[in-house]
C-alpha cells in the first residue's frame, strides 16, 4: 500500500464494513485495501464512509464493530453510505430488572460538621456547579456553541 493511499481513507475496526475517507475522493478513483482494489463509485467528500464490499438491500452496515444500519437500495463496492441507502439498526440488547434496595447509611459521623456550600433562603443548602462539556466527536462541537450561549 502506497503512503497516498494508505492516507486516503481509513477502517475504523477490522469488522467494519465501510472505510472513511481521510480526503475527498473523485468517481474513478482507486483505492487499495487489504490487497483488493476498490473503484470508487460516487464523489466522497472527507470523512464521509464508503463501502468496502457491495450490500443488497438488507444486508447489515458495521461500523465501530457494531451493526449501525441496513442497506434499503443496492450498494456498490466503493459506494457512498447516505441516509437514501442506509437505515438505522441496531444490535439486540438485554435488559434485567435488578431488585435494589437502598439503605440509608449512618452519617452520624457527620455531626457537626460543615461544608463550603450555600444557604438558600429555604434552608436548603447547595454546592456551586461547574459542568464541562467534552464532544467525544468533532462533529458535535457546533453543539457547544449552542450550550455555551444558552
Amino acid at each position: 500500500m502506497s503512503d497516498t493511499t494508505r492516507k486516503s481513507f481509513l477502517q475504523i475496526h477490522p469488522a467494519d464494513n465501510v472505510l472513511v475517507a481521510l480526503q475527498d475522493l473523485f468517481k474513478g478513483d482507486e483505492v487499495t485495501f487489504n490487497g483488493q482494489t476498490i473503484v470508487i463509485e460516487d464523489d466522497i467528500h472527507a470523512k464521509h464512509k464508503f463501502f468496502i464490499v457491495p450490500r443488497s438491500v438488507g444486508e447489515e452496515v458495521t461500523m465501530y464493530g457494531v451493526l449501525v444500519g441496513k442497506a434499503t437500495l443496492p450498494i456498490l463496492k466503493g459506494g457512498l453510505m447516505t441516509i437514501e441507502n442506509v437505515q438505522h439498526a441496531s444490535q439486540d440488547y438485554g435488559y434485567r430488572e435488578v431488585d435494589y434496595k437502598w439503605h440509608r447509611p449512618d452519617v452520624s459521623a457527620f455531626a457537626g460538621r460543615t461544608f463550603q456550600g450555600y444557604e438558600r433562603e429555604d434552608g436548603r443548602v447547595g454546592t456551586a456547579n461547574y459542568w464541562l462539556f467534552v464532544p467525544t466527536v468533532f462533529c458535535e462541537n457546533r453543539n457547544l456553541d449552542v450550550i455555551k450561549e444558552a
